[in-house]
């Protein structure tokens, strides 16, 4: 059982990191269609990349965790990744967080606890 939440754990805290990179890498590309030119921008963006893996990676860590444990245990444990995601946007995209927003991100971890 500890190893599908451990496994949960990794797995929200890779998809959201994922994210918050893939949305770092956008600010120079042009918005996403389906042109050569622009996926190919896409494909040699190395932080967009770095990102779009680690979603990937995430989500089979998730149906890993899936298939070791009940959705309802699960579930609640990904929860977490909100907390995760907004700390990490924090610090590594500067975004500004009110205590409102701090409070609300405390209450995310304890309540996964």
């Amino acid at each position: 059982m500890w190893e599908s939440i451990l496994l949960t754990v990794a797995a929200t805290a890779g998809n959201n990191i994922g994210k918050i990179l893939q949305k770092k890498g956008t600010i120079i590309l042009p918005p996403l269609s389906f042109k050569f030119k622009v996926i190919r921008a896409y494909a040699l963006n190395k932080t967009w990349l770095i990102g779009f893996l680690m979603d990937i990676f995430g989500a089979l860590l998730m149906l890993r965790a899936l298939s070791l444990a009940p959705v309802s245990v699960i579930q609640p444990v990904s929860g977490c990744g909100l907390a995760i995601l907004s700390i990490f946007s924090h610090f590594y995209l500067q975004e500004v967080m009110n205590v409102v927003d701090w409070v609300g991100v405390t209450l995310a971890g304890f309540g996964t606890i």
